[in-house]
């Protein structure tokens, strides 16, 4: 998930957040120390059942921007394929990014959904519930339930 913004400095920026499965693949080259303590970080902060995400950013150069900001409205514009088209011109300028930090939050499941779950068991229906990247997200729902 990304946002393209103007500084008050009158800079072109790039910012997103994601899943660090995600993120660490778009990220600038020699960060590697950063990285590492910011993965040690989220380990510990999954572990307690937070969820969490990365941020990250970088300053674009604004003619560089006027010439993906074209292929980009001409992919928003496209009669065929149009989803595929975005997601393409989006990947060019979703890269290099440098890290800022990561964020986590508790992950609360909403009222009586552990209830319903026993409920939908019992009944006999088989389902499956998608948690995300981290198998510490899928062992902390279970147990909030």
């Amino acid at each position: 998930m990304s946002v393209i913004v103007r500084t008050p400095e009158d800079k072109i920026m790039i910012m997103t957040k994601g899943a660090d499965s995600v993120i660490v693949k778009r990220l600038h080259p020699g960060q590697e120390e950063i990285v590492y303590m910011t993965m040690k970080n989220i380990d510990v902060f999954a572990n307690e059942g937070l969820r969490t995400l990365l941020v990250a950013e970088k300053e674009i150069d604004p003619q560089a921007y006027f010439q993906w900001n074209q292929k980009y409205i001409e992919a928003c514009q496209a009669m065929d394929d149009r989803e595929t088209k975005i997601e393409e011109v989006s990947e060019l300028i979703e890269r290099d990014f440098r890290l800022v930090g990561c964020t986590a939050i508790e992950d609360k499941l909403q009222d009586e959904v552990g209830p319903v779950i026993r409920d939908i068991k019992t009944s006999g229906v088989k389902f499956w519930v998608l948690t995300g990247d981290k198998i510490e997200t899928a062992i902390n729902i279970g147990f909030s339930c």
